[in-house]
């Protein structure tokens, strides 16, 4: 069984068509989610009507097992445990409420990694790429923090793009395998997860916590994590912290967590610099 996990904070916006962006990201897995699954719906300290549209969904679709689960204002990653311990199925996939699953089976096709090969932790459909230390970095070796930027210790490289759809960067019928995965959607064994204590609530309220998993569950388990792509939309404005605009506190957190992750994973950072495309059929 598939735990699909979205996590909601304030979904009433971004009008459209007659319905607001939840709905239509609700519409979008009730529609496309196929075989057994449940539906927890993480109301993270919503003070909208979220929580009234996720009850008239359940109501509507009852042959669907839909949870709502009330969080205070904790954020994604303490939501996120609060759902892993929740989760009844095998594997659990994040889904976040900017995100409208276009795909008919999208979360089938999702474990097809996992069943090709036995060394698969995590398969995401947005993006996976690698990490290293930025050359150019003017926050790399002292304790400022800018409450204005992210922190710039750290550089993306290697990507594996499937979201948005514009910037896709491999087909569809190869599990690109990189140093670490990103959120949404985001498939994860549940034994797993489980095994290396779920995300660390060190970074929380919020960032790279996802990329510590990935690195955890490798030490660990020896396990890999990649891009498989499925189809989604999205748009970058759907985003609740983009509407809102990016607060002092989430820069602040950045800072702190990339000293932490760097601290964490100084010893193989560059040998965790990954590129293997895996052919599926």
């Amino acid at each position: 069984m598939h735990s699909v996990i979205l996590t909601i904070h304030n979904g009433q916006r971004c009008y459209k068509d007659g319905k607001f962006l939840l709905e239509r990201v609700l519409d979008g897995i009730i529609a496309n989610t196929a075989g057994d699954y449940e539906l927890l719906c993480m109301l993270d300290g919503c003070t909208d009507s979220s929580e009234e549209i996720v009850q008239k969904y359940a109501e509507a679709y009852k042959y669907i097992n839909i949870k709502p689960i009330v969080t205070p204002d904790i954020f994604e990653l303490r939501t996120n445990n609060t759902a892993f311990k929740a989760a009844m199925g095998d594997y659990v996939i994040v889904v976040q409420d900017d995100q409208i699953v276009t795909e008919y089976k999208w979360n089938i096709r999702m474990q097809k990694p996992f069943k090709a090969f036995d060394d698969v932790f995590a398969v995401t459909a947005r993006t996976a790429h690698n990490w290293i230390l930025n050359p150019r970095s003017i926050d790399f070796g002292n304790n400022d923090v800018d409450e204005n930027r992210f922190c710039d210790i750290f550089e993306a490289v290697d990507h594996a793009s499937g979201y948005p759809e514009q910037n896709v960067t491999t087909s569809r019928e190869t599990f690109a395998v990189r140093g670490t995965a990103n959120r949404g959607p985001l498939m994860m064994d549940l034994s797993d997860l489980k095994a290396v204590n779920y995300l660390d609530d060190k970074f929380a309220p919020c960032d790279m916590d996802d990329h510590d998993l990935m690195f955890r569950v490798h030490k660990q388990l020896g396990k890999v994590c990649g891009l498989y792509r499925v189809g989604i939309e999205s748009d970058h404005s759907w985003s609740a912290a983009i509407q809102k605009g990016k607060p002092k506190w989430a820069y602040r957190s950045h800072f702190k967590n990339c000293r932490i992750f760097y601290e964490r994973n100084k010893d193989i950072l560059n040998e965790r610099r990954i590129v293997e495309n895996r052919k599926l059929v």
